[in-house]
């Protein structure tokens, strides 16, 4: 009997289960995932249920990571250069992107095409040589956009091979990753998808080591975004189609471990809450492209409203609201910290021995990655990495000068250094929910943010106790509202709920029998609770909800699950326009071919088509091939006489992955 070996990679755990031919869960593991070097907490998790007997017959190996995700809702990754062909600078103000691009270098170049794939000017190849010899020392990436690339992309390829001969960095291409307009877009996600290589390289290196070491040959794919996969080799490519690649591995396993037909799927991790709907049995699909952290990439994925709430997720108190709330990034737990470091938790008493407590109290931070290359960091960026050192150290007395906090927000956005705090998961030891690392650091942590909260006209508590209940109160109303956002916006079709709307229902979790005015709001689907930190807070969410909770074995491990019961997806389009008379332009990845007739441009496209989505099938590791074709045209009618505007050739490959047939 043959085995499949499912694992994922998150912000927190890295998980592992173990699956025979039918299907059936055999066994499960967890373990902190280790970042600085992502291989021991695989190792970890994968030598707790695989036995060297069993490595031979492991035929397939999965991977599924939120750590793309993470990324981006963080704000965080790698430096890059943004190259743009025939853009003008007002585009840069669309999709958010000037946002994205931070302070990453970036370049305008004449050249381009129209929307017939004819080149509206030559490509300034002098132009790019100079622009590289400037940055290239900064930048760890490249991505290139060209207009209408789409349709011709032959500037983008010929910024691509020049960049490749000249630097040698990886290189994101943005008609590689998307086939629709919108060129802004298109930078976007070809943007995030540089920004994600180095990480991904990382993983994958440390995965395909693993392998090696414990002797197991099968293939190792990757779950796309979509819950597909595809071999490692094309997700170290085209990393940017991961980004949500872990919620749509733990919604493919929530339907495999629950049959109920409709559902929401909410996924709550040590980063971030992610929501996805079921229905028929089915995963709804963002057409649109995924929305991750705010930036609308290109990329199609199962629609997940994702947001950074988790178990993990940094307590912080809001001077100006003067409550404590809890931000979108992820930091280590006190608890953890102290489980791992014993002889920090002197520090934390010696801050609540002082008269006072101050914003940097209960926070430390330790390095998290390697510097790399020097001229990425400023000197202040740099002196401060330095000053922090190879052990943990105490913000309080790392600093006093705020305007370092901004250098090292700027150390954490490149995943260089990580800060430590109080977290929903310190709480939760508090409360005696948890026990497995050190509880006398999260009661600390506890009293001295209540001392602060209490010193600036916050609320006062009488114990650390009563403390974290209300913050994991704070945990599972933030989970409830979103949920209903999720039902209510992009997942149902509807509109988002607007900031009053959001205060009058959460006002409504917190008032009680005396309060004079309730406003109760429910769910109408049942919730499926997945991730470690998931009974912990939604039994109170459900019924802050007025449904039902449907809780799972192998729950926590579901990610894992989904990334092994997954086939491999691939799609081609190529679109057809008018070229003049009854002769049509295909759009072919080459570049435009005129056809005299649309119906002999769509043979030619269908079967062109055709060919090229069982190819990237078969580069993605898939065999016993199926297809599917459907053409979609574009026309206006007016006064009885019908204009073609467009046709869209669109084909659907769908395989087995490989390493079953290979035994």
């Amino acid at each position: 009997m043959g085995f499949q070996l499912g694992l994922d990679t998150g912000g927190t755990y890295t998980d592992a289960v173990l699956v025979n031919d039918e299907q059936q869960v055999l066994a499960s593991a967890k373990s902190l995932t280790t970042h600085a070097n992502l291989i021991d907490g695989l190792r970890s998790v994968v030598d707790s249920i695989v036995s060297t007997d069993m490595a031979a017959n492991i035929d397939l190996v999965s991977l599924s990571t939120t750590l793309a995700t993470n990324a981006l809702v963080e704000g965080r990754g790698r430096p890059v250069a943004l190259v743009l062909i025939g853009f003008t600078p007002s585009q840069l103000q669309r999709a958010n992107l000037k946002q994205a691009l931070g302070g990453d270098p970036l370049v305008f170049l004449q050249g381009g095409h129209d929307a017939t794939g004819q080149a509206v000017a030559e490509f300034d190849t002098a132009g790019l040589r100079e622009f590289v010899e400037q940055v290239d020392e900064r930048v760890e990436a490249y991505a290139i956009s060209s207009m209408f690339a789409v349709r011709n992309p032959a500037h983008e390829n010929e910024a691509r091979a020049l960049l490749s001969s000249l630097t040698g960095r990886p290189i994101s291409c943005g008609h590689h990753l998307s086939s629709g307009l919108d060129a802004p877009r298109r930078a976007l996600t070809a943007l995030l998808n540089a920004r994600l290589i180095p990480m991904t390289d990382e993983l994958l290196k440390a995965a395909a080591a693993l392998l090696q070491q414990r002797g197991i040959k099968a293939p190792l794919m990757v779950v796309k975004g979509d819950g597909s996969l595809i071999r490692d080799e094309v997700a170290l490519s085209r990393p940017v189609e991961t980004i949500l690649s872990g919620p749509a591995a733990s919604v493919v396993g929530a339907r495999f471990l629950c049959q109920e037909e409709q559902l929401l799927v909410a996924d709550m991790g040590g980063t971030t809450t992610d929501v996805a709907l079921i229905r028929d049995g089915l995963p709804r699909l963002n057409a649109d492209g995924a929305v991750v952290g705010g930036w609308r990439t290109m990329v199609e994925a199962i629609d997940v409203r994702t947001q950074g709430l988790g178990g993990d997720s940094r307590v912080q108190f809001d001077r100006g609201q003067r409550q404590f709330v809890l931000r979108p990034q992820r930091i280590l737990p006190l608890s953890l910290l102290i489980h791992r470091h014993p002889e920090l938790l002197s520090v934390l008493e010696s801050q609540l021995d002082l008269p006072y407590s101050t914003s940097h109290g209960a926070q430390f931070v330790l390095i998290h990655g390697p510097a790399g290359n020097p001229a990425s960091l400023s000197a202040q960026q740099r002196e401060l990495y330095e000053r922090i050192g190879e052990k943990p150290i105490a913000l309080q007395s790392l600093f006093s000068d705020q305007t370092l906090e901004r250098a090292l927000t700027r150390l954490e956005q490149r995943g260089l250094v990580l800060r430590a705090g109080f977290t929903p998961t310190d709480a939760a030891h508090v409360l005696a929910q948890q026990t497995d690392w050190d509880s006398r650091a999260a009661i600390l942590g506890a009293r001295l943010l209540m001392r602060y909260a209490k010193d600036n006209l916050g609320p006062v508590y009488p114990d650390e106790t009563a403390f974290c209940k209300a913050l994991s109160h704070t945990v599972s109303s933030d989970t409830a509202l979103l949920l209903l956002d999720a039902a209510a916006s992009g997942i149902a079709g509807g509109r988002a709920l607007s900031d009053s709307q959001k205060r009058l229902i959460r006002a409504g979790f917190d008032s009680n029998d005396e309060s004079l005015l309730r406003v109760r709001a429910s769910l109408q689907l049942p919730v499926i609770a997945l991730g470690a930190p998931a009974r912990s807070y939604y039994p109170a969410t459900a019924d802050m909800l007025d449904t039902r909770l449907v809780l799972c074995e192998h729950a926590q491990v579901a990610n894992a699950l989904g990334a092994v019961v997954g086939s491999v997806r691939q799609q081609q389009h190529i679109v057809i326009t008018p070229a003049g008379g009854e002769s049509v332009n295909v759009h072919l990845p080459a570049g435009p071919v005129i056809h005299p007739t649309l119906e002999e441009g769509v043979a030619a496209a269908t079967t062109v088509c055709r060919q090229l989505a069982h190819e990237k099938v078969q580069r993605a590791g898939g065999f016993e091939i199926t297809m599917s074709v459907e053409r979609h045209d574009k026309v206006v009618t007016r006064d009885g006489k019908t204009t073609f505007l467009e046709s869209r050739i669109s084909a659907m490959a769908i395989g087995r992955p490989s390493g079953w047939h290979e035994r």
